[in-house]
């Protein structure tokens, strides 16, 4: 039986990861983003027999003049897709959040065009028209209001 684990992890757990699935090809330091190793910054992993399978990252700013957290950097491990661990550690890490800082319910994303069906079901929602993320490609803003 596998031993499956969410938690709050380091800016540096979760950088393979994403450089693997998010910026293949590219140099490691493009996985690395400007904000990570802020104390305000919030960085989470779902493991499964100690493997991170899937990542994301919480960064604490503004959405126009609104204070909100920032989710980038979410990965996971091809094999682990549609297995329920996304959506599981988007949830965990947006309680997390709301007991860390409980003024602040936007949460926001700049979804890759091909996810923003996994967000849509976790309860986000389209904001913007698609633009182009160079190096990465066709992206669409996202929100997520906590309590809504």
């Amino acid at each position: 039986m596998e031993h499956v684990s969410t938690q709050q992890v380091s800016a540096g757990d979760v950088v393979g990861l994403r450089h693997r699935i998010l910026r293949a090809g590219l140099p490691r330091e493009t996985a690395i983003f400007d904000g990570d190793e802020l104390s305000t910054t919030l960085h989470f992993g779902a493991h499964v027999d100690g493997e991170m399978v899937t990542c994301l990252t919480l960064l604490l700013g503004k959405y126009e003049a609104e204070p909100a957290w920032q989710l980038r950097g979410m990965a996971t491990n091809e094999r682990w897709r549609n297995s329920g661990m996304g959506r599981a550690l988007v949830e965990y890490a947006i309680a997390l959040a709301r007991v860390r800082r409980p003024d602040i319910r936007l949460f926001w994303c700049n979804a890759r065009v091909t996810a923003a069906g996994f967000y849509e079901k976790v309860g986000w929602r389209v904001v913007s028209a698609p633009f182009e993320v160079p190096t990465v490609g066709p992206h669409v803003k996202m929100m997520f209001r906590a309590g809504d």
